[in-house]
């Protein structure tokens, strides 16, 4: 016959001794733990680059373009011979603010943006909502483009933005505004083509 086993009673010191063994293995532990993750937290942080200046890879806006030549009602100007240090940042040819816009936005020389809209079925709506921030109207400014020298409202504001409307033989709404200075717009007007 076999007798139920007993357990022998430990003494209390015996049990927080145990214990204090245990949370001191726990806090120590956990304080290596602690080192080795900010360890490697700085080893993954030193050897990750850090240029001085960010570099943008620059889109590709000839096929888009090229789509929106082809879809659009209108010439498509887009700048296909800037010099160095012009760099595309978007192109599209989607509805934008209610209207079917061909868009491309850049970063110039000067390290400033600046971006062409054209819409041929442009609203007052379309116009405000790519001018907003270029407040109100300052006048024109006469600057040379792909349909030779044209009257172009300008707005100063924040931004600067130029729009130039329909006239006979030109069926789009043309919007160039950035936070480039007004040389730097009126070069990107100059350095505008219609896509084929």
């Amino acid at each position: 016959m076999s007798s139920p086993t007993q357990t022998q009673p430990t003494s209390p010191q015996q049990g927080s001794k145990a214990a204090n063994r245990l949370r001191s293995y726990s806090v120590k532990n956990m304080i290596y733990s602690l080192l080795a993750v900010f360890a490697l937290a700085f080893a993954w942080w030193a050897l990750m680059p850090n240029p001085d200046r960010l570099e943008r890879r620059p889109v590709e806006v000839a096929p888009v373009a090229a789509y929106a030549a082809s879809e659009s009602d209108g010439p498509v100007w887009t700048p296909e011979s800037l010099g160095e240090g012009w760099t595309a940042n978007f192109a599209t040819f989607e509805t934008y603010a209610g209207a079917l816009s061909w868009r491309v936005g850049l970063v110039t020389p000067g390290e400033e943006y600046v971006e062409i809209s054209q819409a041929a079925d442009a609203t007052d709506a379309w116009v405000s909502a790519l001018t907003a921030k270029a407040g109100d109207e300052a006048g024109t400014r006469t600057i040379t483009g792909p349909d030779g020298p044209q009257e172009w409202t300008a707005r100063e504001g924040e931004e600067r933005a130029v729009v130039l409307g329909p006239a006979e033989g030109r069926e789009v709404t043309t919007v160039v505004r950035g936070t480039a200075d007004w040389d730097e717009i009126e070069e990107f007007i100059g350095l505008l083509e219609v896509a084929d």
